[in-house]
């Protein structure tokens, strides 16, 4: 699950991290959280990345909450907004926006928990949970994988997963899944998190770039821009 704070004050993002990090851990979730000090980070941010979920401090300095939850929703609706407030007098304002929710502050981490039970049901099969050996993540923050020896390397937007299982067992598991394909001896992408394929590569959302090998390049072309048009169809 992939979620961003959006807050200008670094106290309230500590303490908003820590509520969501207690969250998942206690629902046995693996979340991403990503923290922005202003709007027009935020708003630089999502032109090349997604969230599931967005914490949006609606005063700051600079670029407000609306205005970058208008810049959010001029590429996406599909994300759950919620956004944190002091005041309810900007809840008009926010609302052509689309929220998920309101949180009024000062608020406590059953508050918090709360609104994050609430999205994980709204969100429901879009998070989909895969265990690979002791460890589990979510299938839309995989980014690639490759494979070293006995392991593999799993590697998400932020963090970096050595675990003890054949390339052959991962990827079975793995290409039950749409998104995923194996690119080359031992690597495997999620075009989920792929920008698009330039030469010789799939490059990735956060500007990595992964080799493909020339056998299977024509079809690893074809396989993402099928993918591409069926992900678009689904959401008309």
């Amino acid at each position: 699950m992939k979620i961003a704070i959006v807050d200008d004050k670094l106290t309230e993002q500590n303490k908003l991290s820590n509520f969501i990090a207690s969250w998942a851990s206690e629902n046995n979730l693996p979340a991403e959280i990503c923290t922005y000090q202003s709007g027009e980070s935020f708003s630089r941010a999502i032109q090349s990345r997604s969230f599931d979920i967005v914490f949006m401090d609606i005063i700051m300095d600079g670029k407000n909450g609306i205005e970058a939850a208008r810049s959010l929703r001029e590429t996406n609706l599909s994300t759950l907004l919620i956004f944190i407030t002091s005041s309810r007098e900007f809840m008009a304002q926010a609302f052509p926006c689309h929220a998920f929710d309101y949180v009024i502050k000062p608020y406590t981490a059953d508050r918090i928990s709360k609104v994050l039970d609430d999205a994980a049901r709204a969100l429901g099969k879009h998070i989909e949970v895969i265990e690979i050996g002791a460890d589990k993540f979510v299938l839309s923050d995989i980014l690639y994988v490759f494979s070293d020896s006995n392991y593999c390397e799993i590697f998400t937007m932020n963090a970096q997963t050595k675990v003890r299982i054949s390339f052959t067992e991962l990827s079975q598991k793995l290409e039950q899944h749409p998104s995923f394909m194996i690119v080359g001896r031992g690597i495997i992408v999620n075009f989920e998190n792929t920008s698009h394929i330039s030469g010789n590569d799939c490059v990735m959302s956060n500007g990595e770039k992964i080799p493909v090998s020339r056998r299977k390049l024509q079809e690893t072309e074809r396989a993402f821009y099928d993918w591409q048009f069926k992900k678009m169809l689904s959401k008309e």
